[in-house]
């Protein structure tokens, strides 16, 4: 037998296949375990998985599945022989684990090397950190801080508000002033519907307005949780109304403008206006002109707030200081102001006129003592920008006879003329091919320059305007102050219309020497007079005495400007025509220029003017301006009266009356001397 056969018969013995192997067992195969390398088929007579068991309780962990081997057959072979060892087999090699589709490829790094990533985030993070700290605190500290202030300031500095400075007349009288007010309004959330008609009723009182209105307000609110029901309410009578205690109504103080003397000199002062942050606002005459001075500059406190907006003790506070307003003292009289505003408006409803206007005048220091005015407003409810306008410098008008001395006194200064020149004057004379009258019939006679002035007589002016060329008498008319501002500086004013001598047509040059084709306003005729009554040095008007400082101290205003127009001579024969026109009028009938005790020298104007929509110079306008005393003149009263259709319309029968009472009531109040002076005797007629 050979070793081939031998080995054959251990095979058959032993049970096993010729690789050593187990047959599998019948049936249907195991599944084979996910990760292991074992191929079906493999392994010995013992069930793989008991096997495998035991195999794995020996095998380190991490070793792949051991391969099973045939152990040799103890015993000898026949014959006796022992039987030879066979061959050791080879260690099997631990199988490497097959990749898992479902798991990840990559591989947990060492602890070393997971340590020395942590490290570089965590140092780029304080990096990012760092660079962030050296921004906010390094580079860009200034923006945020200013930010962080920003937060912590209220919205709006608050307000520290001054009050408007008053306005006064010279003799201390208050013309404007500022109080404390409050306004009255109500939440009408608060007040049940049945409770709102005796809220109603129990403030119809104090507010003085009817309790329909005031119940109007409460159900029909510009908000459902605000109304206001009236403003500027004096401040003792919201203590009334706080008193009565009523559910839903509330005051909040405040300042208002007010005028204590009701419309006493209104034209003037003017009014104001609320802005938009409750501050008075001048809106016409010296509130508006002096705005600036009066209402000063409101200061403001920034404050750092807290989370509920009060203030953060001991923190930073920026405040700008406020500027108080001053106040002004005017030149006014308010009694020759009142006096005159009285007269004006019974002359108005008297004559039937359109309006009356009042200068009471300094001649020496061009200081307004009254501007004076019919119809006017009150100042604390203007019914309308145009019923506040200031007539005595807004509105103008055409002189008349007034502007006569205007003429003459270039005459005589530029023309080679005298008082005492004679001219023929006849009721009508044609120069050029234009025709003229007077304003009465009369008879040709032959009288002075002195003469045509104080009888007023327009073909007596004709003649004289003819020795004066064109120019020199227009340079005479501005250097009067016509056709340019006044210097009071008053909102509004009107410089009046005086067209150059190459504008003029026809018989313009003619129609100028008795005051018509040229426009004036009431101050500006006053200071011709004035300028006459004061040696013939014109001192430009003015009507603001000075400021008075928040702390008292009064400032006078700078010296008005100062200008001389004619000769003292010229100004002297012209004061002496002036006081022969008082004699003459009361032998017409009208003494309204003859005051016992004093010498006047005035002059009457009658201006005759297109009526509106007409083709007809239908309308008037009366005037009169009288100086006293003339020997020593220390007064100035220039009144006109326009449209007047009641009672006549020359200037002596119905600005006069006006004139005597504003001048001899003004003579009075000033305690001006009587100066028992005679009127000078000019010859005014030549036989």
């Amino acid at each position: 037998m050979t070793p081939g056969d031998r080995s054959g018969r251990r095979h058959e013995r032993s049970g096993r296949g010729p690789a050593g192997r187990s047959a599998p067992p019948p049936g249907p195969r195991r599944p084979q375990r996910p990760g292991s390398d074992r191929r079906p088929g493999e392994g010995g007579g013992r069930r793989p998985d008991a096997g495998n068991r035991r195999d794995d309780r020996r095998r380190p962990a991490g070793a792949g599945p051991a391969t099973l081997t045939a152990r040799p057959a103890r015993g000898t072979v026949a014959g006796g022989r022992p039987r030879p060892a066979p061959a050791r087999p080879a260690r099997p090699q631990a199988a490497r684990p097959r990749p898992d589709p479902g798991r990840s490829g990559l591989r947990r790094a060492g602890p070393g090397r997971r340590l020395k990533i942590s490290l570089v985030c965590i140092g780029v993070v304080l990096a990012l950190f760092a660079a962030r700290l050296v921004q906010l605190q390094g580079l860009n500290w200034s923006q945020y801080r200013a930010l962080a202030q920003q937060q912590m300031l209220p919205p709006q500095p608050i307000s520290i508000p001054v009050v408007r400075g008053s306005i006064t007349s010279s003799d201390g009288t208050v013309l404007a002033m500022t109080v404390q007010t409050d306004l009255v309004y109500a939440d009408p959330a608060q007040i049940k519907q049945a409770q709102r008609p005796r809220v109603a009723a129990a403030l119809a009182g104090p507010l003085g307005m009817p309790q329909p209105v005031i119940q109007a307000l409460l159900d029909y609110p510009t908000s459902p949780q605000y109304v206001v029901l009236k403003r500027n309410v004096p401040a003792a009578t919201g203590a009334r109304i706080t008193a009565l205690q009523l559910r839903g109504i509330a005051e909040t103080p405040s300042y208002s403008r007010t005028y204590p003397n009701g419309d006493l000199a209104a034209n003037l002062i003017g009014f104001t206006n609320a802005s938009g942050n409750g501050d008075a606002t001048g809106a016409a005459g010296i509130e508006q002109e002096y705005n600036s001075l009066l209402a000063g500059r409101d200061g403001s406190e920034e404050v750092e707030m807290g989370p509920t907006q009060q203030p953060i003790p001991a923190t930073e506070t920026v405040v700008k200081q406020p500027v108080p307003g001053d106040s002004l003292r005017l030149s006014l009289n308010a009694s020759i102001q009142w006096d005159a505003e009285q007269e004006c408006a019974a002359e108005v409803k008297a004559a039937h006129a359109r309006n009356c206007s009042v200068v009471v005048m300094n001649p020496h220091t061009g200081r307004i003592l009254a501007l004076a005015q019919y119809p006017t407003f009150s100042p604390s409810a203007p019914s309308s920008v145009a019923a506040t306008a200031d007539i005595p410098v807004q509105n103008v008008f055409q002189p008349g006879s007034t502007a006569k001395v205007i003429t003459a006194a270039a005459a005589i200064e530029r023309g080679g003329q005298t008082p005492m020149s004679t001219y023929t004057v006849p009721d009508q004379i044609v120069v050029h091919g234009f025709a003229f009258h007077d304003g009465e019939y009369h008879a040709t006679a032959k009288f002075t320059i002195a003469g045509i002035i104080a009888n007023s007589f327009n073909d007596g002016m004709v003649q004289v305007a003819q020795h004066v060329s064109p120019q020199i008498q227009y340079q005479y008319f501005k250097a009067f102050g016509i056709g340019e501002p006044t210097g009071l500086n008053l909102p509004g004013e009107s410089p009046g219309l005086l067209p150059p001598p190459s504008q003029w047509w026809g018989d313009e040059r003619y129609t100028l020497s008795f005051g018509q084709g040229v426009a004036v306003n009431a101050v500006q005729m006053a200071s011709v007079y004035a300028t006459i009554a004061n040696g013939g040095v014109r001192v430009q008007p003015s009507v603001v005495a000075g400021t008075v400082s928040g702390n008292g101290t009064f400032t006078p205003a700078p010296a008005p400007r100062k200008t001389r127009v004619l000769e003292p001579k010229t100004a002297s024969d012209l004061m002496q025509i002036l006081q022969q026109v008082p004699f003459i009028d009361n032998k017409g009938g009208e003494p309204w220029g003859i005051i016992p005790g004093y010498s006047i020298a005035a002059k009457t104007g009658t201006a005759q003017v297109p009526a509106p929509g007409k083709k007809c110079l239908c309308q008037y306008g009366a005037s009169y301006i009288g100086i006293a005393p003339a020997s020593d003149p220390q007064l100035l009263v220039a009144v006109n009266v326009q449209d007047p259709t009641k009672g006549g319309y020359f200037g002596d029968e119905v600005a006069g009356p006006v004139f005597y009472q504003v001048a001899k009531f003004a003579l009075q109040t000033l305690r001006i001397k009587p100066d028992d002076a005679k009127r000078p005797r000019l010859t005014l007629m030549v036989p």
